[in-house]
Parts: C-alpha cells; sequence; structure tokens
C-alpha cells in the first residue's frame, strides 16, 4: 500500500483561517445550527467549540488544505465505525460522534484563496483533559485500558487511506534525522541522535512481524479527558487526526512517552501503563521488547519538531505557546531514559507483564 502525503507538508502548512462569522454562519446554513463560537488551538486544522442556544456542544473541524480529502474521509469513517462498536459492544469508551449536515453529508466543504477546506461537525466530548498535570500510577494505568478498549474498537477498521504519512508517526521516525540540526543543545542533539540510532537497530527490524492496525497514534495528556469528580478516571479520548496503519505497540508506546515521573524512578508509570494495557490486550513478548526504544523515538519526535516548528513559525504562535513546555520537558524525560541499560528496562516491562498475567488468572 503506497503511503499517502508528505510528512512534512500538512505540520508545515499554515493552519486555516477561517472567522468566526464564517463559523456560525456554516453551522447555521449547513446543520441547522444556532451557536456562539470560540477558537480552539490546533496543530494543523481550525477548531471552533460552538454552544447551541439550546445548551447543546458541538466542534467543528477545519482541516488543513494539505491534507488529502481521502485522508479526512478516513478519519471521519473510523469515528462512525467507533460508534456502531460501541453501540453493539458496549464498549467503556467515548469519542467525538459525527453530526450530518441537513442534507444528509458526514462533511461539507468550504471555500477559501488557498483551496477547499473539508469540514465536519463532532459531538463534544466532556471531561478535564489531562494537560500538564502530573499522572499518578492509578490514572496511567486506565489511560492503558482505556487505549486498550479504543484499540479493539479499530481493529477490524479499514480503510484505502489508511496510511497516511505523518511526522508524527514511529514508522517515519528517521526522517527526524532531517530536523536534528535544530536542536540547539549539544547534549539533546547527541541524545536524540543515539536513540534514532538505537531506534533503527532494536525497533524498526520488527515491525512487519508484529501486529498492525489503525491506532489513534495521539494519545497524549490534551487527547486524554478525565472525570472532573474523579481526576483518575478516564472518561474520554479525542483528536483523531493523527490516526494510521502502524504497529499496535506503538500506539502503547505513544501513550506511554507521556507517563513522565518528576522524581524518582523513570520506568515506575511506564510500567503502570503497560500493565493497565496488557490486563486488556495481552502484549506479545516481542512487542514488549520494543517498547523502551519506542517511547525514546516518540521523547525524540516531540523534542525535534517543536524545534523545527520554532524555526519556522512565528513568534507567539499559539500552538507553540501551549506545547513549549510540555514538550520541553520531553529532553529531560529522554535524558533520564538515557542512563537506564535497554536489557534492565525490558526485564521490568516482561516481569511487569507477566505479573499482570498471573494477578488475572488468580
Amino acid at each position: 500500500m503506497t503511503a499517502i502525503g508528505d510528512p512534512f507538508e500538512a505540520i508545515s502548512q499554515s493552519t486555516p483561517t477561517f472567522s468566526d462569522e464564517v463559523a456560525v454562519a456554516t453551522a447555521r446554513e449547513r446543520y441547522g445550527l444556532e451557536v456562539s463560537v470560540r477558537s480552539l488551538v490546533s496543530e494543523r486544522d481550525q477548531n471552533f467549540h460552538m454552544l447551541t442556544t439550546d445548551g447543546r456542544q458541538f466542534v467543528l473541524k477545519i482541516a488543513n488544505v494539505a491534507e488529502p480529502k481521502e485522508v479526512t474521509d478516513f478519519q471521519i469513517q473510523a469515528l462512525i465505525h467507533i460508534a456502531d462498536y460501541v453501540a453493539s459492544h458496549r464498549s467503556p469508551i467515548s469519542t467525538p460522534e459525527i453530526l450530518t449536515t441537513l442534507d444528509g453529508n458526514s462533511h461539507t466543504v468550504l471555500d477559501a484563496p488557498d483551496g477547499q477546506h473539508v469540514a465536519r461537525v463532532v459531538s463534544y466530548v466532556e471531561g478535564l483533559p489531562i494537560a500538564e498535570r502530573q499522572p499518578s500510577a492509578r490514572l496511567c494505568r486506565n489511560m492503558a485500558i482505556y487505549l486498550a478498549h479504543l484499540g479493539k474498537a479499530l481493529r477490524d477498521f479499514e480503510h484505502s487511506s489508511s496510511n497516511q504519512t505523518l511526522l508524527w508517526d514511529l514508522q517515519q521516525a528517521l526522517s527526524l534525522r532531517d530536523l536534528m540540526n535544530h536542536i540547539p543543545t549539544d547534549s539533546v542533539r547527541r541524545n536524540v541522535g543515539q536513540t534514532l540510532d538505537d531506534f533503527e537497530t532494536f525497533a524498526l527490524p520488527y515491525f512487519a512481524e508484529v501486529r498492525r492496525q489503525v491506532i489513534h497514534s495521539d494519545f497524549n495528556p490534551d487527547n486524554v479527558l478525565t472525570d472532573a469528580r474523579d481526576p483518575d478516571v478516564v472518561v474520554g479520548v479525542i483528536d483523531f487526526g493523527d490516526m494510521l496503519t502502524a504497529p499496535l505497540i506503538a500506539d502503547v508506546a505513544i501513550g506511554t512517552s507521556y507517563a513522565r515521573p518528576r522524581d524518582g524512578n523513570p520506568l515506575a508509570l511506564i510500567a503502570e501503563f503497560l500493565a493497565g494495557y496488557h490486563s486488556v490486550t495481552p502484549l506479545t513478548q516481542q512487542e514488549i521488547d520494543m517498547v523502551f526504544d519506542l517511547v525514546k523515538a516518540r521523547l525524540c519526535a516531540s523534542i525535534a519538531i517543536l524545534h523545527w516548528r520554532i524555526s519556522f513559525r512565528e513568534p507567539g504562535d499559539p500552538y507553540l505557546e501551549k506545547t513549549m513546555a510540555d514538550e520541553f520537558c520531553a529532553e529531560k524525560f529522554l535524558a533520564e531514559m538515557m542512563t537506564i541499560p535497554r536489557e534492565n528496562a525490558i526485564q521490568i516491562f516482561r516481569q511487569v507483564c507477566a505479573s499482570e498475567e498471573i494477578a488475572g488468572s488468580g
């Protein structure tokens, strides 16, 4: 299957710049909704939170002009598939649901000087993002359980455009070498270079041997929603813009890369995450043995892409300001991970999953 798109294009493209007035008019004319709107920060799309006059909430998502229309359809069809799965399997997950237009379509098209933008409206999922909050061990386990159930919902979903090419995709991790010159600190640049070399040796060769399916691919603290009454309980997941077909273990590694304790054992929260995921979807030994290098590769993506983006986006860019502090802490976490021998980490992860199997059978 041929990959769709240039991994650098969509992420470097300016986000759409439709006005609040256009968003309100789109809701009224194409969806029959009378709304007030406010802008939401996004990496490459434009999003509006919409509040109707009768108190309902939705999100208007306007795709970047660089995103192929078939990729946008892939994201739409995935959400429809998940909604059907949840309804038929009583799955304990909540994701945005597609709202059809007045004429029954799953999307609409907005014209702009730079081209046509595909737009859709999705339901607003209630909950509080984890964001900068330090995750607890319980939250890490619950996040992983939620991600495993989401993986089950997507397991049999197929789409001809599930092979979009994204710079964030761990399958494209070696492309990050092209961005390393933007990293200003020598020690960080060395850590990234060494990690990518290790990834090429210890993880990439096994991608063809492990399970593959459509994955969420962006299970980060801004996309995981928790209960306002109990911040360790996950109630929803949002932002399916990075979905693609990839090794299932990549989804696990992306989620665990944000399990970053402020002090103590760097692997403690990762171990909790793995235990939670393994309790729902048992991981193979090969998958477990790849986690350490995949987590570090995801940290490299956070570091390299941020510094590259700084080089061409204007100062004060909302997305840059939002992610700056979060992603710079990836440098610290990567440095800590570099001090741990791979063999030690693999042994710990194997033991954690084995213990979960014993607990589950008891």
